[in-house]
């Protein structure tokens, strides 16, 4: 009987060869599956990799917290914009009404150079002298027909009506003697802020007339054309000094003086 190693001895050499390569084949099985459990090993830790930039990648929409932070960024630019805006706005409506009455004191230097006199209607041909008897008269009317103003005298304190004696006007009138000013028309101006005497010499003087200003706003205009020492920053305080004179405040409005001029 032929033994094992005789009968392998005894195969051809291609046998031998397959027959060699038998172990290798039985391992084979082997080495795919760990190949396959190493490359599934590989794709779980790219789909891992993946979810979780997924998940920290931050999306296009804003969350709870940052719109809250956002909301209060605006509120508290908000809170510091909103009071000066408006002190803006005030500040604006009471330059308006300094440059206005500078605007009509200009306008009553040319009519003095040229008339010669500031109780003259020169818009009429010939000119017509004013009456003391028909005074106060509203003079912005008759320097509009003259061409020295543009437009009406109006501002944008008080109640913004202009054009009548009870509205925002400009008049003329004539020079009280040394009586005591107070806050009506009729008792001069102490520009000085010295004593509370009427300082005005003369035979005429003009006054711009704002009606229904509010204490705010004539506190400003006084600080604005008179500097603050000629101004009061009292609430309920009548201000009798300098050129922007008034009574003290009833239900929070009173009718501002303004003078210009006189001669």
């Amino acid at each position: 009987m032929t033994s094992k190693v005789g009968y392998a001895q005894s195969l051809p050499a291609s046998l031998k060869a397959e027959r060699a390569a038998w172990p290798n084949r039985r391992q084979q099985p082997k080495q795919k599956q760990e190949t396959n459990r190493r490359r599934e090993e590989k794709h779980s830790m790219k789909t891992n990799r993946k979810q979780k930039q997924k998940i920290l990648k931050p999306s296009g929409a804003f969350t709870l917290i940052e719109m809250i932070g956002v909301l209060a960024v605006i509120a508290i630019l908000a809170a510091l914009l909103i009071p000066k805006v408006y002190e803006a706005i005030n500040n604006a409506r009471v330059n308006n009404a300094a440059v206005s009455c500078e605007t009509v004191k200009t306008a009553l230097a040319d009519h003095y150079a040229k008339f010669n006199a500031l109780n003259v209607d020169g818009s009429q041909t010939p000119p017509v002298v004013i009456p003391n008897a028909n005074m106060p008269a509203l003079i912005d009317p008759i320097l509009l027909k003259e061409q020295f103003l543009d437009k009406l005298f109006q501002v944008k304190i008080g109640d913004g009506t202009f054009g009548s004696n009870t509205t925002a006007h400009v008049e003329v009138n004539v020079c009280p003697l040394a009586v005591a000013v107070d806050g009506t028309g009729n008792t001069g101006y102490n520009l000085s802020g010295t004593g509370a005497t009427n300082e005005l010499v003369g035979s005429y003087m003009v006054q711009a007339v704002i009606p229904n200003v509010v204490e705010a706003d004539a506190q400003a205009l006084s600080a604005r054309m008179d500097g603050v020492g000629l101004s009061v920053t009292t609430a309920g305080t009548a201000d009798f000094k300098g050129r922007v004179k008034y009574a003290a405040t009833t239900n929070g409005v009173a009718t501002v003086y303004v003078y210009l001029t006189h001669r």
